[in-house]
C-alpha cells in the first residue's frame, strides 16, 4: 500500500518547481502583495476573504500567510507540498473509517492507488488547484467521518472549513443533511441546516454570478450534455485516451460511470429503506443491514461522501458543458472520480455478505486500481516532466522579459504582474529558480553552428517562426529538455520545444519522437536575433544557432 504513496510524493518532490503559473498569481503573488502593503487588521482580513473568481480560498491564503510569517518568504513548492498533506490526511481519515467496518485490513489495498495515481497532477503541481480541491476533500471527508461518528461539533467545524477552501466545499452541508436525515438526528439536522445557511450565505456575500446564467441557456439548449458531463465526471479516471477525440475520451468514463451509478443506486436505496419505515411506515420488510455501531457509521460516512459526490456532479455537469465538454474529465477534476470508485468500492465490500463474493471484489478491484495506477504512470508522467521544463524556461522569461508565466507577452495583465513580482523579488520574498539562470548564462556563451547534420527545418510564416526537430526525444529526467532560443545584445528569450503528438496505433501513447515549436513575432521586442536550439542533458548542452531572425 506503501508504493503508490511513495511514488505520489516522490512525483511531488522531483518535479515541483518554485513557480506561479497563470491563476496562480491572484491568491498568492497579488495577495501577499497586499498583504505587505495593506495597513490595517481590517484591511488584511478582508484581503483573506476576497473572493478569487468564484472561490474563496481562505485555507490556501493561511498557509501562504503562515509561512511568510516564520520564513519571509513565498515558496511555491511549499505550497506543492502542503497542499498534499491534505491528501495523505484524506487517505488517514479512510483508513480510520475503514477500521469502522470491521473488514481485514488488505480490503483497503486498492484505495491507496486509486487515490494517489497521477491522472489530476494539475491539482497536486498547480498550487491554485491545490489548495482548492484537497483541502476541499480532505475537510469534507473529515466531517462526514466526525458526523458518522456522532461527534458533531467537529464534523461543523470542518464543514466551514470546507466551505471556505473553495466553493465546491458548500457541498458538504447538503452531504450531511443526508447523513443525519436518515439517522433520524433531527435536531442535529436543524442546527447542521443552520450553521450551513450562515457559512454559505457568508460564502456568496458580495460575489457576482461568473456568468452562470449562461450555462442555463446551455442547458437548455443541450441538456443531454448535462446528462452525460454528470456521468464522464464521475467517470473520469476511465480516460485512458487522452490525446485522442472527445467523443473517444469521454466513451469509456460516461460507460463505467453509468454502471457503478446502477450499484450505488440499489446501496443508496438500502440506506434509504429503513428510515422509511421508521418515519412513515414504508418498506417495513427492508433489512438494516448494519447490525453493529461500527458498521453503521462506516455505512454513514460513505452516504457522506456519496451526497457531497452527486451534488458535485450535478452541479458541474450543469454548469460545465458551455466551456467545452473535456472540461468534465479534465486533470484538474479527477480527485473527485478517485473519491467516487473509492467509496463505490467500499459500499460494496461493506455490505456484501458473502466472504467469497467480497474476496472476488477485492480482486476486480485491485486489478482495475493497479490499471488505472499503471497506465496514469505511463501517460501522464511525461505530460508532468515536460510541463516543468515549460515552466522553468518560462520563468526565466518571466524574470528577464516580464513574461512566460500564463499572461499574453506585452499585455496590461503581464506587466502588472512583472511589476508585482519584482516588488516581491526586491523585498526579498520571492526567489525565482537557478536553473533557467544557470540555462541563460549557457546558452548566451554559445557560439557555434547548429550541427548540419540534424534535419532541423526552420519556417517563417507570416506571423511566427516555426521550428522541427525530427529527431529528438522526450526524457522524464527533469534536467534534459530541449529548447528554442532568440538572442541579441540586449535580450535572450525561451522557448520550449513541444514534444510531437503521437498518432499510431497505441492509444495510451501520448508523445512521438520529435519536437516542434510555433514562436510568435508578438513575442518577441523589434530587433534581429541569433535563433537557434539547445539540447539541454544535465549540466551539459548541445546545438548551437540556426541563423538570424529579424522582427520587425
Amino acid at each position: 500500500m506503501a508504493v503508490p504513496v511513495a511514488l505520489w510524493v516522490g512525483v511531488i518532490l522531483y518535479y515541483s518547481v518554485n513557480l506561479p503559473w497563470y491563476d496562480d498569481f491572484d491568491p498568492f503573488p497579488d495577495f501577499l502583495h497586499k498583504w505587505i502593503t495593506s495597513g490595517s487588521v481590517s484591511e488584511r482580513l478582508a484581503l483573506l476573504f476576497q473572493p478569487n473568481n468564484e472561490h474563496r480560498m481562505v485555507i490556501g491564503k493561511l498557509a501562504t500567510v503562515g509561512y511568510y510569517w516564520v520564513t519571509g518568504q513565498l515558496n511555491f513548492t511549499f505550497l506543492h507540498i502542503g497542499a498534499a498533506l491534505f491528501t495523505l490526511g484524506t487517505l488517514v481519515v479512510f483508513w480510520r473509517a475503514f477500521k469502522r467496518s470491521g473488514l481485514n485490513g488488505w480490503y483497503f489495498l486498492p484505495v491507496p492507488f486509486l487515490l494517489f495515481q497521477l491522472q489530476y497532477h494539475l491539482i497536486f503541481l498547480w498550487a491554485i488547484c491545490g489548495w482548492q480541491h484537497q483541502p476541499v476533500v480532505f475537510f469534507v471527508v473529515l466531517s462526514m467521518f466526525l458526523l458518522s461518528g456522532k461527534r458533531f461539533t467537529g464534523a461543523l467545524l470542518a464543514g466551514v472549513c470546507a466551505t471556505y477552501a473553495m466553493s465546491s466545499g458548500i457541498f458538504v452541508w447538503p452531504a450531511g443533511v443526508a447523513v443525519l436525515l436518515l439517522r433520524s438526528q433531527y435536531k442535529q439536522l436543524a442546527a447542521w441546516i443552520a450553521v450551513g445557511g450562515v457559512a454559505v450565505s457568508l460564502y456568496f456575500y458580495g460575489m457576482s454570478a461568473q456568468g452562470n446564467e449562461s450555462s442555463f441557456a446551455f442547458f437548455a439548449q443541450y441538456p443531454h450534455l448535462s446528462v452525460l458531463g454528470f456521468f464522464a465526471f464521475l467517470g473520469g479516471l476511465f480516460d485512458f485516451f487522452p490525446e485522442k477525440s472527445i467523443v473517444v475520451r469521454s466513451a469509456l468514463p460516461v460507460l463505467m460511470a453509468f454502471i457503478a451509478m446502477i450499484w450505488v443506486a440499489i446501496w443508496l436505496w438500502r440506506q434509504l429503506t429503513p428510515w422509511l419505515a421508521r418515519t412513515f411506515g414504508l418498506f417495513r420488510n427492508a433489512a438494516d443491514n448494519a447490525n453493529r455501531v461500527g458498521e453503521s457509521n462506516f455505512n454513514a460516512f460513505l452516504v457522506g461522501i456519496f451526497g457531497f459526490l452527486l451534488v458535485e456532479a450535478l452541479v458541474i455537469g450543469l454548469l460545465r458543458p458551455r466551456f467545452g465538454f473535456f472540461v468534465m474529465i479534465v486533470s484538474n477534476y479527477k480527485i473527485y472520480p478517485a473519491l467516487f470508485l473509492i467509496v463505490t468500492y467500499l459500499s460494496f465490500v461493506g455490505s456484501t455478505q458473502s466472504e467469497s463474493v467480497r474476496k472476488l471484489a477485492l480482486r476486480g478491484a485491485a486489478l482495475v486500481a493497479l490499471v488505472i495506477w499503471g497506465l496514469s504512470i505511463y501517460s501522464y508522467l511525461p505530460v508532468i516532466s515536460e510541463r516543468r521544463k515549460y515552466y522553468m524556461v518560462n520563468g526565466y522569461n518571466q524574470e528577464h522579459n516580464g513574461f512566460g508565466l500564463g499572461h499574453v507577452p506585452y499585455s496590461e495583465g503581464a506587466r502588472y504582474v512583472d511589476s508585482m513580482m519584482k516588488f516581491l523579488v526586491k523585498k526579498g520574498v520571492y526567489s525565482y529558480p537557478k536553473e533557467g539562470n544557470a540555462l541563460g548564462r549557457q546558452v548566451n556563451a554559445l557560439t557555434m553552428a547548429f550541427p548540419v547534420d540534424r534535419q532541423v527545418t526552420v519556417e517563417h510564416r507570416e506571423k511566427a517562426i516555426y521550428l522541427n526537430d525530427p529527431e529528438g526525444t522526450i526524457s522524464p529526467a527533469r534536467s534534459t529538455g530541449e529548447y528554442a532560443f532568440a538572442r541579441n545584445g540586449q535580450r535572450l528569450y525561451f522557448f520550449k520545444m513541444e514534444p510531437h503528438k503521437y498518432a499510431g496505433r497505441n492509444f495510451f501513447k501520448q508523445y512521438d519522437k520529435g519536437f516542434d515549436i510555433e514562436i510568435p513575432h508578438s513575442s518577441l521586442l523589434p530587433g534581429t536575433y541569433d535563433l537557434g536550439i539547445v539540447n539541454v542533458e544535465g549540466a551539459g548542452l548541445k546545438g548551437g544557432v540556426l541563423g538570424k531572425v529579424t522582427i520587425p
